[in-house]
């Protein structure tokens, strides 16, 4: 099979960054809190095996892929189970980025508006946001593979700034581990995929990657970043605040900030909130173009544009008459979290066993 997409190819290490970007984007401000009411202080535990568990979705699909080394699932669906499997996939697929992608552009225009453009329309605000959307989705994932470096690269910074909070810290509050024992860090590992979403990309990202041997290392790798990340903020909240105030202070990431004092800035959680734009831009970007990809796919068009711009425009237009609150971004977090659950964690699986059997079956007959 000729190298359909070999134009529009992407190095490894840009392959880790979209990956981890599109997870970091959406829990690095939540997560704490999240695993704090889950798991009590032992929630940095659940957080480990929540990555574990998505480590090894992520593998599975890389190994479902190798079957299909110059396609995306798309055409490994259209090849093993029927062009109506395919198409089927493609809406299924479009439907689920298209809402992956609104539910991060909304959430990020609400963090905007509440902590830095208060007076500003939040319709304002995320039509603001969908232009560089456009700018950088429209190069294809090429670009948005420079894009995602460029981002992860501009927030090294942010280690650096929280680094200032230790000073306040106390690291007692960690103790006791496992004070009731290992079943509510067990039971709370559910509660963590919703921050792992975005790694079903890997099924649209394997053809274009230059070193299709260097997959399963830079699924690794990226779950390692995100890990990381996570791990980093969370004991710094559950080290920063006392266990009274963790399960009712929001965005404890955020709120974290008002204990830096700098001489030259007033308010260093705005200027956190407006560099970490390029992290929090990692759940709508190359989202919406894996979005326009699968529509463009269905229709039989090699150019995603045309589908780019009908999904931002329509996005824009929508938001005129209404942007969710808060309260509503987070239901449409749960409801994300059941779908992802299905289409990221569960369909690899039995994919997997949907192509074992078929190559089995095949085999016996003696078909090649």
């Amino acid at each position: 099979m000729m190298k359909k997409y070999a134009f529009n190819e992407i190095t490894t290490m840009q392959f880790i960054f979209i990956i981890s970007g599109i997870a970091i984007s959406y829990g690095f401000i939540e997560i704490p809190q999240v695993l704090y009411k889950g798991a009590g202080n032992s929630g940095w535990i659940t957080l480990i095996l929540g990555s574990l568990t998505t480590t090894a979705a992520n593998l599975v699909i890389v190994q479902v892929m190798k079957k299909m080394p110059d396609g995306t699932i798309l055409e490994l669906l259209s090849k093993y189970a029927g062009k109506w499997a395919g198409r089927a996939a493609a809406i299924v697929f479009s439907a689920y980025f298209l809402y992956f992608a609104y539910g991060g552009i909304v959430y990020s225009t609400r963090v905007i508006k509440a902590r830095i453009l208060q007076e500003t329309p939040a319709y304002l605000t995320l039509i603001m946001l969908l232009i560089p959307a456009y700018v950088v989705a429209r190069g294809g994932i090429r670009i948005v593979g420079r894009y995602a470096e460029v981002s992860m690269g501009l927030s090294l910074w942010i280690p650096f700034v929280f680094a200032v909070v230790w000073g306040h810290t106390h690291w007692l509050y960690l103790l006791p581990v496992l004070p009731e024992g290992w079943r509510p860090v067990l039971t709370a590992v559910p509660s963590t995929f919703f921050y792992f979403l975005g790694f079903g990309s890997t099924a649209f990202l394997y053809p274009f990657l230059k070193n299709k041997e260097k997959a399963a290392l830079g699924v690794c790798c990226a779950q390692l970043i995100t890990l990381s990340a996570y791990l980093f903020i969370t004991l710094l909240s559950f080290a920063f605040f006392s266990p009274g105030e963790l399960p009712k202070i929001n965005q404890l990431s955020i709120y974290m900030l008002k204990a830096v004092e700098l001489p030259f800035l007033e308010q260093v959680e705005g200027l956190f909130i407006v560099l970490y734009l390029f992290i929090f831009s990692m759940s709508w970007i190359p989202i919406y173009l894996l979005s326009s990809f699968c529509m463009s796919w269905l229709a039989g068009r090699a150019d995603h544009r045309f589908f780019l711009r009908i999904l931002l425009g329509g996005t824009a237009v929508f938001s005129y008459f209404y942007v969710p609150s808060f309260n509503v971004t987070y239901e449409m977090g749960d409801w994300l979290t059941k779908f992802g659950m299905a289409i990221e964690y569960a369909a690899p699986v039995l994919l997997m066993g949907y192509l074992l059997l078929y190559d089995a079956i095949r085999g016996r007959r003696g078909l090649p």
